[in-house]
């Protein structure tokens, strides 16, 4: 009888520790493509590599490392501030972050590269370089570029004129974020969008690529 219980322990234990093996060699991987179809929605290809111990974290958007690459990506930016309230909560839970994307069309931006990475808690490090249309950028900062860039009104008009709504306005950024429960706040460094402040533009491009690598769902 005493046997036969022990028999039985040993095989819930032997079954339990299965498992465990089984769900931190799975949950990474099913996490990575999750977050392939995601970025790839619109076209492109992406590389996602995920580390967490144990893996069971993972199912609260929760890791050690997460290294995301990605090449030709279309990524909307939804309406206005929809994404930057949302900050980046999807990667706040992993201890290093490393993301690098090329060629990526993030709303009206045609983005050549974009970067950004975190170590440790410390504050996200982002750059992006690419171009926006005067016509455009006046289109989608219709509602924030007034207020949230200095002489922005100015900047909203004449980007809507001819010929300078066709030209492109070069986007340059290099930026220190930090991550908190109302939203992204812009720290040190900074870029230019037509020669001014550009950090709405970090701070709701940094958001918009951050939902798209949420793993729980």
């Amino acid at each position: 009888m005493i046997a036969t219980v022990w028999i039985a322990i040993l095989i819930v234990v032997a079954t339990a520790a299965a498992v465990v093996l089984l769900a931190q060699f799975l949950l990474p991987r099913i996490a990575a493509r999750r977050i392939v179809r995601r970025l790839t929605g619109s076209g492109g290809v992406a590389e996602v590599a995920i580390e967490a111990v144990p893996a069971l974290r993972l199912l609260g958007d929760r890791g050690d490392h997460l290294v995301v690459r990605g090449s030709g990506l279309t990524i909307g930016l939804g309406e206005e501030g929809e994404e930057r309230a949302t900050g980046l909560r999807a990667l706040d839970g992993f201890a290093e972050v490393d993301v690098e994307l090329t060629d990526l069309r993030a709303g009206p931006f045609a983005i050549a590269a974009f970067v950004l990475v975190r170590h440790a808690s410390g504050p996200y490090a982002m750059a992006a370089e690419g171009v926006v249309t005067g016509a455009e950028l006046a289109r989608f900062g219709a509602a924030w570029l007034p207020t949230s860039i200095p002489g922005g009104t100015l900047i909203g008009a004449a980007a809507r004129r001819a010929p300078l709504g066709r030209r492109s306005v070069p986007v340059a950024i290099e930026v220190e974020l930090h991550s908190e429960a109302d939203g992204l706040r812009v720290g040190s460094g900074g870029g230019t969008i037509a020669g001014y402040p550009a950090g709405p533009i970090a701070t709701t491009i940094a958001a918009a690529v951050a939902r798209r690598l949420e793993i729980a769902p």
